[in-house]
């Protein structure tokens, strides 16, 4: 598990985390962690020791605080351990200290200006390096408001690559445009050029890249943020297996859309 701090235009980010278990039975560690700042310069992980933590303690960590190399593709992981990190990596650690599945163990990550700041509750684990994204997009907004799609991703190889985002009207198929995403990084999207209406329910795919989409909305003066993330198209499943179900979703529309032009 890490916990991502991320930045996008001209907004700041920021993380908060507290060595506070998020239940009594999973996570009986409470010695003193070490935080690992981790980032990726395309060719390894790199990693630089930020502190310790102690158990009920909560840090807050903003982007300014970083080095400008750590978030050169828009996002860094802080990682909690007991270890001491090397400082290159081929790929991320994979030894959990924190986790938690009752529910997860989680951060608050979100964005600011001097006006306003917006978050979610946040963990990341690393994606597939071959996978696919497919998400329903609800949240565009209007009157005075600009939209933008950001995409997390994190993989464990450090690798940079740039993969195709698609975006079409779920409702008559018809493609708007096509943009680029980028793994290891936080891809920003700008939506209004697309021509999306308030009636139309965007539907956004990458035939080649997993990622976590957002809605990212920030009012032309500066006063409002709003950070909303879609949930993949199987996350309202109750019963059987759930990576089957999601599979055969995208496979579906997948065949409705059709190749790529």
């Amino acid at each position: 598990m890490f916990f991502p701090i991320f930045k996008a235009l001209n907004l700041h980010g920021f993380l908060e985390v507290s060595y506070t278990p998020a239940n009594n039975w999973e996570n009986l560690e409470s010695k003193p962690m070490n935080l690992y700042a981790l980032w990726t310069d395309g060719d390894s992980w790199r990693s630089e020791f930020q502190g310790a933590i102690n158990r009920g303690e909560s840090i807050r960590v903003n982007s300014s605080s970083l080095k400008s190399e750590m978030l050169a593709t828009g996002i860094c992981l802080i990682y909690p351990t007991a270890d001491e990190l090397m400082p290159k990596l081929g790929f991320l650690p994979k030894k959990p200290y924190w986790f938690s599945n009752v529910p997860e163990w989680r951060c608050t990550s979100g964005l600011f200006n001097d006006s306003a700041q917006t978050s979610y509750q946040a963990e990341i684990y690393p994606l597939p390096s071959k996978a696919s994204m497919l998400t329903f997009h609800p949240f565009i907004q209007f009157n005075e408001i600009d939209n933008y799609l950001l995409v997390l991703n994190i993989t464990s190889e450090p690798a940079i690559e740039t993969h195709n985002l698609e975006l079409f009207n779920s409702s008559n198929l018809e493609r708007y445009g096509l943009a680029e995403v980028r793994t290891n990084s936080a891809s920003v999207i700008k939506l209004d050029e697309f021509g999306f209406t308030s009636s139309d329910l965007p539907l956004f795919i990458s035939r080649t890249m997993a990622g976590i989409p957002f809605g990212l909305g920030i009012a032309r003066d500066g006063s409002m943020l709003s950070l909303e993330h879609t949930h993949p198209p199987a996350s309202l499943v109750l019963f059987g297996n759930r990576n089957q179900i999601q599979s055969k979703i995208k496979k579906s529309w997948f065949q409705r859309i059709g190749e790529s032009k």
